[in-house]
């Protein structure tokens, strides 16, 4: 795990440097989780069944979300596998992420972002 001072010094050289308006922070993010996320892995999300409920799913994560706008201050897409189907979740969606060491290391630094 990296101390805050690790994470803020990447946040501020590596991730958002010279960025200078909320287009060009969503893109710095985007690239830094093209970079540093590693596919796939597996987490559990949430599923709206046709019914209205929801029923919790293990799933595969295959992708970032293929556009770079979608990175906000508080959230971003990802392309998750349950089956045949794919579709785009929110990350603040998926619980129990089994992933590489980069991969989690890329969420710490996220998760410290949007906090």
């Amino acid at each position: 795990m990296l101390t805050k001072e690790e994470i803020q010094h990447k946040i501020d050289y590596e991730i958002i440097v010279d960025c200078y308006d909320e287009t060009e922070v969503s893109m710095g993010w985007y690239y830094f989780f093209e970079e540093n996320l590693e596919f796939p892995f597996k987490a559990t999300v949430p599923l709206r069944k046709k019914d209205g409920s929801t029923e919790i799913k293990v799933v595969k994560v295959v992708a970032l979300a293929s556009d770079e706008e979608g990175i906000t201050d508080n959230d971003f897409e990802l392309e998750i596998e349950n089956g045949e189907y794919l579709m785009d979740v929110s990350y603040s969606e998926l619980t129990n992420i089994k992933a590489s060491a980069q991969t989690r290391e890329a969420f710490q630094i996220w998760d410290f972002w949007v906090k």
